[in-house]
């Protein structure tokens, strides 16, 4: 194994040396091109190697690469929060913008407690969350996070404010149905509120589209619009944690806006800059903010790269890009056609059991027995298997494991930039059916022809 003085995830493991990219894309130093199924994953939404991105940031290093948000503002700073307010159509009015998804969480959470203290609530302080949810890897967040195996070994490190059952229609865990569901995982909100006390909790947050925890998995019809009705009768914040989806992945905008969610608060992350700048934010409606203002508040938190005009700069050229080349409705149209793609192959596949998710971002769940929905055991550590094959096949996607309740369940979501072609759909599934079959067969699944 070569020798460097990178501390990776696996110590074990030999990792491709990515040398450059284009699109889709990326090369090794000897050449060899591998298809980026997870754009970067999940970053690289506007592809590898735009010129007029890097130029952009260039330009801004050179004129002014920093000022502390503390002492001033920067007109660029400015021109791109406004980006995000004409993305929401109006609806998002403030935003503060820092170098990642966990930090952007973070201070939502003080965004929120902000927001108590000020209006004289200041008993209300719990955030409460999701199982099987993931909101970032720094402390605070991963508290929040309902993901099992990403807590795992850091439990006497996190603070325990409540969750609550997912929205998970695939393994429902009150056993219903989507088509007789009482929204039972939404009334478990209004029931730990009432639990701890109405006037203790400050906030509910949520993915409105799930990310690696459940891999794309979907909120039932009606689900959103019922966590609204009790975040207002209980004086609650709600905040989406759209890190993932946010900016077109889903093939819209922001994925709020195809549940009827009206957020008080949205986080985003990755998407955001395309890629290529460390960027996330936390943007809030106008009646959020005008609370805090008629209230004489302020907010003070953040982070030394908080507001930073370079990644402002970033953000505008990648919105730009994003808009002019209508790159949203490209990744919603690809979306669909993905997921006929996998829909297609899924005949021939014995472990493929849902396949869920929208625009470029499609979940595939794997299973033992798609009759009884009973997970692969998860010793044999199946998708990641399927992971580790189809980068020996020169594609990368993303796996997970744990979706039932965090001890078991597979699960792998396909993720592409927003450039993407038909074409290139068509390669990544083909080389993804070759996957499969391979996996499935080393694990005495019988393949269909």
């Amino acid at each position: 194994m070569a020798q460097n003085n990178v501390l990776n995830a696996d110590f074990f493991r030999e990792y491709p040396r990515i040398d450059s990219g284009k699109g889709i894309y990326m090369y090794t130093e000897d050449g060899t091109e591998i298809i980026d199924g997870a754009s970067g994953p999940v970053l690289v939404s506007l592809g590898h190697g735009i010129e007029e991105i890097a130029d952009a940031m260039r330009e801004q290093a050179v004129k002014l690469a920093f000022a502390h948000r503390d002492d001033c503002v920067t007109p660029v700073l400015e021109k791109s929060c406004a980006t995000f307010t004409e993305a929401s159509d109006g609806y998002l009015y403030k935003t503060f913008q820092v170098a990642g998804g966990s930090e952007a969480n973070e201070i939502a959470i003080k965004l929120v407690r902000n927001y108590h203290l000020v209006r004289g609530t200041g008993s209300k302080y719990k955030i409460l969350a999701r199982w099987q949810s993931y909101h970032g890897s720094s402390m605070g967040v991963l508290a929040l996070s309902g993901f099992t195996k990403r807590r795992s070994g850091y439990e006497p490190y996190l603070f325990e404010h409540g969750h609550i059952a997912p929205c998970y229609c695939y393994r429902c865990w009150f056993d219903q149905k989507p088509e007789s569901c009482g929204l039972q995982c939404a009334q478990a909100l209004e029931n730990e509120i009432l639990a701890q006390g109405p006037e203790t909790v400050a906030a509910f947050i949520a993915e409105p589209i799930s990310g690696m925890s459940l891999c794309a998995a979907e909120p039932h019809e009606g689900y959103f619009k019922r966590v609204r009705e009790i975040c207002d009768k209980y004086d609650i914040a709600l905040i989406a944690d759209e890190v993932m989806t946010g900016f077109g992945r889903t093939g819209r905008m922001f994925a709020y806006q195809h549940f009827g969610m009206d957020p008080d608060i949205v986080v985003t992350g990755k998407a955001v800059s395309g890629g290529y700048f460390p960027l996330a934010a936390v943007s809030v409606t106008e009646g959020f903010y005008k609370q805090l203002y008629d209230n004489k508040g302020d907010f003070t938190p953040g982070y030394s790269w908080s507001g930073n005009p370079l990644g402002a700069a970033v953000q505008l050229a990648a919105y730009g890009y994003l808009t002019r080349n209508k790159l949203v409705e490209n990744c919603a149209r690809m979306g669909t056609y993905l997921k006929k793609r996998i829909t297609e192959i899924a005949e021939r596949h014995p472990t493929f059991g849902d396949i869920r998710g929208r625009g470029l971002m499609v979940g595939i769940e794997l299973v033992k027995d798609r009759d009884t929905k009973e997970p692969i055991d998860p010793s044999v550590k199946f998708s990641l298997q399927v992971n580790r094959e189809a980068l020996a096949q020169n594609m990368i996607i993303e796996s997970s494991s744990g979706c039932n309740r965090g001890q078991s369940g597979d699960a792998l979501v396909i993720s592409p930039a927003f450039v993407i072609t038909e074409g290139e759909v068509d390669k990544i599934v083909d080389r993804l059916d070759g996957v499969m079959t391979k996996v499935e067969a080393a694990n005495g699944f019988h393949v269909f022809p």
